[in-house]
């Protein structure tokens, strides 16, 4: 009951269709809903973005945490791992520049 349809599977090999289909057959009874876990928002930190400004020297006026949807206090997050993020000017990213890589995902921070 705690893993409902949309997480209901074989704990052996993991098959979800054949399993539920055999289930259904022998009458076991799968609630049609998302896992309790889900529900209850054990997870809810995983949906969260970054939104703030993680360079060395932040310029934004208003602080790390500002952040506009266009202009040089646009954030744009890591393309490569989504965990740090920078204010377009802050990092003198160009204006047109839809993507952008930390130093740790570029090598350009590893010291070599």
């Amino acid at each position: 009951l705690s893993s409902a349809l949309h997480h209901f599977h074989c704990p052996l090999c993991q098959d979800m269709e054949t399993f539920q289909a055999e289930m259904f057959r022998l009458g076991i009874y799968i609630p049609d809903r998302d896992a309790a876990w889900e529900l209850d928002g054990s997870f809810a930190e995983l949906y969260e973005r970054h939104s703030s400004c993680d360079a060395g020297q932040c310029l934004c006026p208003a602080g790390r945490e500002q952040a506009e949807e266009n202009g040089p206090w646009r954030l744009l997050l890591c393309s490569s791992c989504g965990s740090r993020g920078t204010h377009q000017c802050c990092s003198g990213v160009a204006e047109d520049a839809e993507s952008w890589e930390c130093g740790d995902c570029s090598d350009t921070g590893s010291g070599e």
